[in-house]
């Protein structure tokens, strides 16, 4: 997904204790990652070597892995620390790729107790935010939530969160954003938050069963400091159809505006002004 400057393989990389090249991480094929999408991971967007949302990262990967009881003897700062050194002071922008899972284990089984011992996986690449001022907008279409319900836990096993992409390019659309619906409620896209505007107010669903983005909240708090009214309620499908604007927001797109959904514009059909306003502000948190 990102627009990489470099081959990942030249990135420089953690892996269980030791720094090494990318392509001489060598990673167990019975490691419950790579058998059962057993484990936890985080995107942290690193802006001239500063880590944008740093802590609230770390902070939500304690908190996934203490969800799925991965047991992990390091803190926000220890894991800060370790990837200090991934990290080059003069690139404009980089992306952390963090991956801890359960660990290997002798053999392959379901059930618990695991005797095994995290494994903890880094790497950084550099890239570029692919949005700004003058990005005209991506088209939108609903699509049901077929992922698994535990969308606060930001679980490696995302095959409902790629098929969701798999049926935008099937469709023709591959460029396009999926708007996922959750017994009439409009509640995500597959990789990222949602917002809508409607008459001055900005509309977020809540994170009662979502990922609570650090993007979104960077975004909250960045609306509410201007006077922008927030309320934290997940829009219907025909609510978002009637908004003024809509938006998603992640680490890597930062926040996307949708200028039409189904077909049918959104708004006036291009980017809105409270879009312009909230980019322009999250762009200054980066300098």
């Amino acid at each position: 997904m990102a627009n990489d400057k470099t081959d990942n393989n030249d990135c420089a990389a953690y892996f269980n204790g030791q720094y090494m090249p990318l392509r001489e991480v060598n990673i167990s094929p019975l490691d419950r990652g790579f058998l059962f999408g057993d484990g936890i991971y985080e995107v942290v967007p690193v802006y001239k070597g500063k880590a944008l949302g740093g802590v609230q990262h770390w902070q939500r990967l304690l908190e996934g892995l203490n969800s799925v009881d991965i047991p992990l003897d390091l803190t926000v700062q220890e894991l800060s620390n370790i990837a200090q050194p991934l990290l080059a002071d003069n690139e404009p922008a980089q992306m952390l790729y963090v991956q801890i899972t359960r660990g290997v284990e002798a053999v392959r089984k379901h059930r618990f107790p695991v005797d095994a011992k995290p494994t903890v996986f880094m790497f950084s690449t550099p890239f570029t935010p692919p949005i700004d001022m003058s990005y005209p907008g991506c088209d939108a279409y609903f699509q049901q939530d077929l992922r698994w319900q535990r969308c606060s836990i930001k679980s490696i096993s995302l095959m409902g969160n790629v098929m969701s992409y798999m049926q935008l390019a099937h469709d023709g659309v591959a460029n396009s954003e999926a708007l996922l619906v959750r017994d009439e409620y409009v509640v995500e896209a597959p990789s990222s938050n949602l917002f809508i505007v409607k008459n001055g107010v900005i509309f977020t669903p809540p994170v009662d069963n979502i990922l609570a983005g650090v993007t979104r909240k960077i975004i909250i708090d960045l609306a509410e400091s201007q006077g922008i009214p927030v309320k934290q309620l997940a829009p219907t499908v025909e609510q978002v159809k009637q908004a003024d604007e809509v938006w998603v927001s992640n680490s890597f797109e930062e926040l996307k505006p949708i200028i039409s959904i189904e077909g049918e514009k959104v708004g006036v059909g291009k980017p809105g002004p409270i879009w312009q306003r909230l980019l322009s502000s999250y762009q200054r948190l980066k300098q």
